[in-house]
């Protein structure tokens, strides 16, 4: 389960070791359930794609609760846990408990697509339901999880997307895949929205901000610091104001702007974000600004950051940060 959860939209090179820490520290599903969320997350910061943590953590929770502990071992009763869709309770119902269930990852899809012709003249979901009822129907009964790991290495290593490998594919004499086709795939550009974010870098007394960001969507859950993002094309003067106002409204301080940090890069999934990186103080007449924060916040040392779950593009933030004030 965890392994499957990881393995969403991150490659297995870069599962690995957050897999074998994670693990570590909760090498069963009662010490997952009875962790608090923040350590969870802590636990996959860097790995992206958060709300999986989230899910997995709510999964495990409700598994106890309401499956006494035991994980569900059809595909139809894993969907109804948070963060189960087709894919991932085919994959657990069939590796883990060896039920006749398919598990339709790109590379399956892709193999059985070529295997029975067919084609994209189909709707997505048409298509989905024809290869998972082809899945199911092809596995023999009692080995659900060998066959849907070999078809998942064969599209992983032999039919791939570009140049396959049709001399050496053990199915090759039953493939409908016309030779024609045989031909290096267009790599498909993925269109990302672009957002400007302007980070506010508040230093008091060696200790900069940071806070929870609460709710749902991109980041929930995780520390940064105060952000707000803006429309792309807007002047920098609007951005400052926007910025000095949100740190009002939501933290109750005032500050002042003193320096902009050189803008950074960071592509989510469907975003492409620049980071403005704004230096801030607080006002002189501020004694103790601590006592007005309104979120879930901290002033921390810029060593001490490590100890929260905080996303790459804060840590990318951070590290700008760090070159400017060494050890602090």
């Amino acid at each position: 389960m965890i392994s499957e959860f990881m393995l969403q939209q991150t490659r297995i090179e870069t599962v690995l070791p957050y897999y074998d820490r994670f693990l570590g520290v909760f090498p069963s599903l009662p010490h997952l359930a009875r962790a608090p969320l923040q350590r969870v997350l802590k636990l996959w910061a860097g790995m992206g794609y958060y709300a999986r943590a989230r899910n997995l953590h709510a999964a495990a929770r409700i598994i106890m609760k309401d499956w006494g502990g035991k994980i569900p071992s059809t595909k139809d009763d894993l969907r109804s846990l948070p963060g189960f869709g087709s894919y991932t309770a085919g994959a657990v119902a069939s590796i883990a408990f060896n039920q006749r269930a398919a598990a339709l990852d790109g590379n399956v899809k892709r193999a059985l697509s070529r295997l029975s012709g067919i084609s994209d003249s189909f709707s997505p979901l048409s298509k989905k339901r024809l290869l998972e009822n082809l899945a199911e129907d092809l596995i023999p009964e009692g080995y659900g999880s060998e066959f849907n790991q070999a078809l998942m290495d064969l599209g992983a290593t032999v039919c791939l997307p570009a140049r396959p490998k049709c001399p050496s594919c053990p199915v090759k004499k039953s493939c409908s895949f016309p030779a024609s086709e045989k031909k290096p795939a267009k790599r498909q550009e993925r269109n990302r929205r672009e957002e400007v974010w302007s980070v506010a870098l508040i230093e008091n007394r060696g200790r900069f901000l940071i806070h929870r960001k609460d709710g749902g969507g991109l980041l929930a859950g995780l520390w940064q610091f105060p952000t707000v993002v803006n429309p792309p094309g807007q002047k920098e003067a609007r951005q400052k104001e926007v910025l000095r106002m949100g740190l009002r409204n939501l933290f109750g301080i005032k500050t002042k702007f003193q320096k902009a940090l050189p803008p950074l890069q960071h592509s989510f999934t469907h975003i492409q974000a620049t980071l403005s990186p704004y230096l801030l103080s607080l006002l002189p007449a501020q004694k103790a600004p601590q006592t007005a924060l309104r979120l879930p916040a901290r002033w921390v040392k810029l060593s001490d950051l490590s100890r929260y779950p905080v996303s790459r593009a804060m840590m990318k933030v951070a590290d700008l940060l760090k070159s400017r004030f060494n050890g602090v």
